[in-house]
C-alpha cells in the first residue's frame, strides 16, 4: 500500500520538489505561501458554485413561446403539491372593456 501512496505522491505532484540549494526555511515558506494561493482559489471557486446553484435553483423560469409572442403557461407537472398565482398581460388589450 506504501508503495501504490508513493507512486500517486510522483504521479499528483501539487507542490514542486525542493530545490538544490534551497534551504529547510525557504522551501516551508514557498509550500505555505503555494497552500494558500490553492485554498483561496478553492474557496472562491465554492462560492461561485454555490452563488449559481442559489440563484439558479430560485429563479427559475418557464414560459412557452408561439411565433415569437409569449404565452401563459396554465400547468407544470410537480412532485411537490404547489399553487401559483400570477397576473399576465401578454393576451394584449383587444379584450378590455372601453369607457
Amino acid at each position: 500500500m506504501k508503495k501504490y501512496i508513493e507512486k500517486v505522491k510522483r504521479m499528483v505532484r501539487i507542490f514542486p520538489g525542493r530545490q538544490e540549494g534551497q534551504s529547510k526555511e525557504e522551501y516551508a515558506r514557498q509550500r505555505v505561501l503555494l497552500g494558500m494561493k490553492y485554498g483561496a482559489f478553492l474557496l472562491a471557486a465554492f462560492a461561485v458554485l454555490r452563488g449559481v446553484l442559489v440563484v439558479a435553483g430560485e429563479s427559475m423560469t418557464v414560459s412557452s413561446s408561439v411565433d415569437g409572442r409569449e404565452l401563459p403557461i396554465y400547468c407544470v407537472e410537480r412532485d411537490e403539491k404547489k399553487i401559483a398565482l400570477s397576473f399576465d398581460a401578454a393576451w394584449g388589450n383587444e379584450r378590455l372593456m372601453e369607457e
